[in-house]
């Protein structure tokens, strides 16, 4: 007698336990909310290839489709931030007087991207004319002599 007391309290309350469960079921619907894109920033440095930091160079961020998404210009020190963007792959463009000077791969994927970047050579800094005349100016005052031209080249062969 005992054990089918037992028995029958057992499928009591799995049966009442089944017909709980069954409450509990949803209906699908209308989801509701906000959905929050992860953003991180792009942060570092540009250098020239001797290592000067360059400053007043814009930085234009480019997406896979070639829109520019965010664009900055470098402090003194050459540092820059590009904040906030999506997480994605990017091109960072170094760019100087409208043309692009030096490029980079960038991966966002987390909070933050440290770049550091080359963005030209020292060439051009040799090539204006304030700089070359200086020189000219610093040569002649020490005895030396020669022809200094900031146009084409200086060899006389034309």
């Amino acid at each position: 007698m005992k054990k089918i007391l037992s028995l029958a309290l057992v499928c009591s309350l799995t049966a009442g336990a089944s017909a709980g469960l069954g409450a509990q079921v949803q209906n699908p619907g209308v989801v509701t909310g906000n959905v929050v894109q992860a953003n991180g920033v792009i942060s570092g440095s540009v250098r020239s290839s001797s290592g000067r930091p360059l400053s007043d160079i814009t930085m234009q961020l480019v997406d896979a489709g070639g829109v520019r998404v965010r664009t900055t210009t470098t402090s003194k020190d050459g540092d820059f931030t590009l904040l906030p963007v999506a997480y994605d792959t990017y091109t960072l463009q170094c760019v100087q007087q409208n043309k692009v000077i030096g490029t980079s791969s960038v991966i966002l994927k987390a909070a933050t991207e440290s770049v550091k970047m080359t963005c030209t050579s020292d060439a051009g800094v040799w090539n204006k004319a304030g700089v070359v005349t200086a020189l000219a100016a610093v040569a002649a005052g020490l005895g030396a002599t020669g022809i200094v031209s900031n146009k084409g080249d200086a060899s006389g062969s034309r």
